[in-house]
């Protein structure tokens, strides 16, 4: 039997650092070394050249749950390698070097990782620069104030006032024998007034009514622009998704198919192939080299939409997720979803109060053919008092308490030329509903249709790609036989290169369709960026 001597002189301060193996790593590190007397299951292993602050590193990583895994995996693939050296004091060595290759692996993806740019985190800061939805907001506390407004109306009210007046010609007048009425040139009052509505006819209640109805009706336009901007930045989202996967696409083909060309060009040296063959390559390089340049600028064009949505730029460093759809096995029946967004759609509920509004409005304006009583009382203070017979240049006060009625008998028809405005503007209000009824009920057949659509287009796309590789791999074999013209490796290429953009492309067309039918049927929420 073989004795493994731990080496201790390398570096002695190292095994003070416990408890860096998995239970992987020594199952498999056991089975490598079975041969030896003294298993490894009992020693504490080191790091040698790493130094002992990289085992630290690389112990604290295993604690976290994003890299157990990841560390468990390393540890398995080092002792991999450690079995086939012979050498212990090199087991070690080997063991290390893969552990920090790997380990700097781990902290890049970490690293990249944050610069991983998440669909609610697009829609948040959407939300949060959108001008028409800082517009909205405003149009609601515009509404509630005019409700405060008409609250307020019907409400106990206390006004002060004051006058000073100077008359010139005045001369005092006999009223009698015993009566003297002095002309008092300047004449001063102040006082207070309290009033009270009793009855208006129904003016006041309607008129709060119709205020709170339409801060209802602004109230659901907002959640309705909310959600038009989260569909928005989505829609902004994925399609800056699709550019980027598609650059990793095209990127993949160009590096495929400059493979194939190089080949050619030692081939055409070698007088194996004709010049045409080589030119032909050539070409199809190019061709997807301008494929690739295309979707650069497509980023560029996502990132500049991204970025008038969000009110800032992205990191140069972003990326998006990319897009994961698979296929909906049923879509619900189109009745379903149609009584879904008539019940969730912010849009509709806005207009069934904006109605409500107009119809209270007609109320208000019938209510001026009614009478009008009000409660009133009044203090004040004058010099002269002109209720005082003969009146002083002196101050004196009066008050009075007392109800006051009122009858518009005849306004030469103002009356009705308000009822018959409002009554327009009733119609309109109900024909803006039916209109956005009409139009919602399009949004959730179209968004019904167009995700059905991109459904069985990803089924086929993901079909077509992997026959697509298929179909480049035999062709790829029959032109190194030479049992196929070289014009069908080239198609077989551009097949490859089509269908693999087309799978991409597709996945992020169902990301978009999915929200376009949650926003259809009122499910996708503004207020947290995520669908329902």
């Amino acid at each position: 039997m073989k004795s493994l001597q731990h080496d201790k002189n390398i570096n002695p301060g190292l095994h003070e650092v416990r408890d860096l193996s998995s239970r992987e790593f020594f199952q498999a590190l056991e089975k490598q070394t079975a041969g030896y007397s003294k298993p490894w299951k009992k020693q504490r292993v080191g790091f040698p050249r790493l130094g002992k602050r990289n085992g630290e590193i690389f112990q604290a990583l295993g604690k976290t749950n994003r890299w157990r895994r990841v560390r468990d995996s390393a540890y398995n693939y080092a002792a991999t390698i450690v079995g086939r050296v012979s050498d212990p004091a090199q087991n070690l060595r080997v063991f290390s070097v893969c552990l920090l290759v790997l380990g700097s692996l781990c902290l890049t993806s970490s690293a990249a990782a944050q610069d991983l740019v998440k669909p609610e985190q697009v829609v948040r800061a959407a939300l949060a620069h959108s001008p028409a939805l800082q517009s909205a907001a405003s149009e609601e506390r515009a509404a509630a104030a005019r409700m405060d407004q008409a609250r307020a109306v019907g409400q106990f009210n206390i006004s002060a006032d004051a006058r000073a007046a100077h008359y010139w010609g005045l001369s005092d007048q006999q009223l009698g024998p015993q009566i003297t009425i002095p002309g008092i040139p300047s004449r001063y009052g102040a006082g207070l007034q309290a009033t009270q509505p009793l009855f208006t006819g129904g003016r006041i209640t309607s008129e709060r009514a119709a205020a709170a109805a339409a801060r209802d009706a602004a109230g659901h336009a907002q959640r309705g622009t909310e959600a038009d901007v989260t569909l928005a930045a989505l829609s902004a989202y994925w399609g800056w998704s699709k550019a980027i996967s598609a650059v990793a696409s095209f990127q993949a083909a160009v590096k495929r198919v400059e493979r194939h060309s190089t080949d050619m060009q030692h081939n055409q040296k070698a007088g194996l192939v004709t010049e045409s063959d080589a030119l032909a390559t050539t070409v199809q390089l190019e061709n997807t080299r301008l494929y690739l340049t295309e979707a650069e600028r497509r980023v560029e064009t996502a990132r500049a939409q991204l970025a008038y949505l969000m009110g800032r730029e992205l990191p140069a460093a972003a990326q998006p997720l990319a897009a994961t759809s698979t296929i909906t096995a049923a879509l619900p029946a189109e009745t379903v979803l149609l009584q879904l967004a008539q019940t969730n759609r912010a849009e509709l509920s806005a207009r069934r109060q904006e109605v409500r509004a107009a119809e209270e409005k007609i109320e208000a304006a019938r209510a001026d053919r009614r009478p009008q009583l009000a409660f009133a009382a009044r203090y004040e203070q004058v010099r002269p008092n002109m209720l005082i017979i003969p009146p002083a240049d002196e101050w004196n006060d009066d008050g009075f308490v007392g109800i006051t009625a009122s009858w518009n008998i005849f306004d030469s028809g103002l009356t009705r030329a308000k009822v018959a405005e409002a009554t327009a503007r009733r119609d309109q209000a109900r024909q803006r509903q039916q209109q956005t009824a009409d139009r919602i009920a399009l949004e959730v057949r179209a968004a019904r249709v167009d995700l059905a659509n991109a459904n069985e287009r990803l089924a086929v796309a993901l079909r077509a790609a992997e026959s697509a590789r298929r179909s480049l791999k035999v062709a790829d074999d029959l032109w190194k036989n030479g049992l196929t013209r070289h014009v069908e490796l080239l198609d077989a290429h551009a097949q490859l290169t089509a269908a693999e953009y087309q799978a991409i492309a597709t996945r992020a067309d169902v990301e978009l369709a999915g929200a376009a039918l949650q926003h259809a049927t009122g499910r996708l929420k503004g207020s947290d960026g995520v669908q329902e």
